[in-house]
């Protein structure tokens, strides 16, 4: 029975999931499967009948806003990562789910999980503080998408990506997710000029240097100085 909650190893050594016990992920073992994506794959589209949840264990999912002609990623998770957070509500699907790259995700029936739920309501506890942490992070980029200028927007969204998916070299911290000026104007709700011309301020500064689609930012300690003296001026 051990073997068959393996998978979920990066859940059960992570503090906020630590709560839920070895006969959950024995239950969704028992309930759902995982599935192999690739790159540029789509899990769901916004809209669609929520029928399924997902446990992201390997990889980075792309959370994505869509209208009939656009579309911009909200945020990019890694593992581990449950999603949709509000599928519990036995409604659509409010936004899409696309691969970042190759993942490995684990899915279960939302019906399946509602009844473990319902058997042991205990094991709602880690899901409603993770769900709490996840609000934490929307209401903060809404701040800075609603309160903050150009630059402190961006300098916001570079200093969290650096953040959650930075990697420490001898250069900074380097953004391991490759990123566009377009894919980050979508993600601040500005045009795409304007974040090419933040960016080589910012570079002129010091403060970052891209190459192609890779952002490393040079010290975080003056990027966050920067953020905070837009951010007083207004």
């Amino acid at each position: 029975m051990a073997g068959n909650i393996l998978k979920f190893e990066i859940f059960k050594n992570n503090p906020n999931w630590q709560g839920l016990p070895d006969s959950f992920w024995e239950y969704c073992s028992d309930h759902g499967r995982v599935r192999h994506y690739a790159a540029k794959q789509f899990l769901f589209f916004s809209g669609e009948d929520g029928n399924s949840v997902y446990f992201l264990l390997k990889g980075r999912i792309q959370i994505l806003l869509m209208s009939e002609f656009t579309e911009k990623i909200f945020r990019i998770l890694q593992p581990p990562a449950f999603f949709p957070e509000v599928i519990l509500d036995n409604k659509v699907y409010p936004y899409a789910a696309l691969t970042a790259e190759a993942s490995d995700v684990f899915v279960l029936d939302r019906k399946a999980l509602l009844q473990y739920f319902n058997e042991n309501p205990s094991a709602l506890l880690p899901f409603y503080r993770n769900m709490a942490l996840d609000l934490r992070r929307a209401y903060r980029q809404i701040k800075n998408i609603a309160l903050g200028d150009a630059r402190s927007r961006l300098g916001a969204k570079i200093f969290a990506l650096a953040h959650v998916h930075g990697q420490e070299t001898p250069e900074g911290i380097l953004i391991t997710i490759p990123l566009t000026a377009t894919e980050l104007a979508g993600m601040c709700s500005l045009a795409r000029e304007s974040v090419s011309r933040i960016l080589s301020e910012l570079k002129d500064l010091g403060i970052l240097k891209m190459e192609k689609k890779q952002i490393t930012v040079n010290n975080l300690d003056q990027l966050r100085g920067w953020i905070h003296e837009r951010q007083n001026s207004l």
